[in-house]
């Protein structure tokens, strides 16, 4: 289990339990059980998004489900009233209930932000516009629940007698930044309301770029392993397209059960390059399902496999070798961009290389027994009304 309701939490639904031991609860009709449906998360994270932009146009993704926004003077008449207005527009457009934080710095609104979340008293919004609300919210946040302070800072914090964020903040700048470099310095600046982080309307180019799924049966053969990470490497590859972006680093990494043999490696991974950075499915699936074969140990059982690039640059600065036979050129761009707007346009893997298998039946494909509809992105899963 990655996600629970408060329902869910409040019939014993522990974060991270095994399906298995909660068989009894989920035939029981307790609870609702949904798979992983990321076509329809990615769908509805890009609508909140376009409608939070309606609200205010400085707005920064900074994950699937949390962006930053500062807020145009003039929209409502209050702070309050502003963060009411958004979390009312998301849901009666999207129909996804949020949680709205403000405050003077991008830390502090996420400290609001869960203030929101957790405290129903509030109703999705809480403001910290004043000193004395401010002061509220570091009293109540724990130095490990601070945005940007580890598990190994917030171990070191409390070394020190410092629990809370507002005890935090109450350190000499010249310590802060001696136990917590200047990172961490930022970080109490922000906590004391001095902005140091700005809104980025445009991201920095990924540094890695990964896709990964845990197999939905043991897997042993190694016909069967080249064809999982060659469509993870396809997958990544089309992410690389998607951001105009090349990469010159393959790893493929193949994982066992870490519970077969107690204290024994279960990761194996290797790391390859390529001649020129490349964005070529072709290339990458094929690179992906060699390091498989190099890493396959026909003895073990492997439940899971990961293909990450890395070694990212714009396509526009690829710098190729005269004797490179493996170079992107313009008839391979060509290939890979009618084959994203052929997927783009009739769903995921409509086409896709040969290599990574045929139909649906594989065996390490995920088991998704118990996956919601896909109602805004497929058109056989709409709801039909009669």
């Amino acid at each position: 289990m990655i996600a629970r309701s408060d329902e869910a939490k409040a019939v014993g639904v522990k974060m991270g339990i095994p399906e298995f031991k909660i068989r009894p609860l989920i035939s029981s009709g307790k609870i609702a059980v949904r798979s992983s449906n990321y076509a329809l998360y990615g769908d509805m994270s890009s609508r909140v998004m376009e409608t939070l932009r309606t609200c205010t146009p400085d707005i920064e993704v900074y994950s699937i489900d949390e962006a930053f926004a500062a807020l145009s003077p003039g929209y409502c008449r209050s702070l309050k009233s502003y963060g009411e207005w958004i979390r009312k527009r998301v849901y009666r457009w999207t129909g996804i209930p949020v949680s709205v934080g403000i405050a003077r710095s991008k830390t502090l609104a996420k400290l609001a932000n869960e203030h929101a979340k957790i405290n129903r008293a509030y109703r999705g919004v809480f403001v910290a516009a004043t000193i004395d609300s401010e002061e509220q919210l570091l009293h109540q946040t724990a130095v490990e629940d601070i945005w940007g302070i580890g598990r190994n800072y917030a171990k070191k914090l409390r070394g020190f007698g410092i629990r809370t964020a507002f005890e935090l903040t109450q350190q000499p700048d010249s310590w802060v930044k001696k136990q917590m470099k200047v990172t961490g310095l930022r970080t109490v600046w922000e906590l004391r309301g001095t902005p140091c982080l700005s809104i980025e309307q445009s991201t920095d180019p990924k540094k890695g770029v990964l896709s990964s799924r845990s197999f939905g049966s043991t897997v042993r053969q190694l016909s069967e392993i080249k064809e999982a990470v060659s469509l993870f490497a396809s997958r990544t590859a089309e992410k690389l397209r998607a951001e105009n972006s090349v990469a010159n680093t393959i790893t493929v990494t193949l994982v066992t059960s870490k519970y077969a043999n107690p204290g024994q490696r279960y990761k194996f991974g290797h790391t390859a390059g390529f001649e020129t950075a490349t964005a070529d499915t072709r290339l990458i699936a094929g690179r992906a399902a060699d390091l498989a074969g190099r890493l396959y140990n026909s003895e073990k059982n492997y439940k899971k496999a990961w293909v990450m690039l890395t070694g990212i640059v714009p396509a526009s600065e690829i710098q190729a070798s005269l004797f490179d036979a493996d170079n992107l050129t313009n008839k391979s761009h060509k290939l890979m961009a009618s084959m994203d707007r052929v997927n783009q346009r009739f769903g995921k893997e409509t086409m896709k290389v040969a290599a990574a298998g045929v139909g649906k039946n594989q065996s390490w494909q995920m088991n998704q027994n118990h996956l919601s509809r896909r109602f805004t992105t497929r058109w056989s899963d709409i709801p039909e009304v009669s």
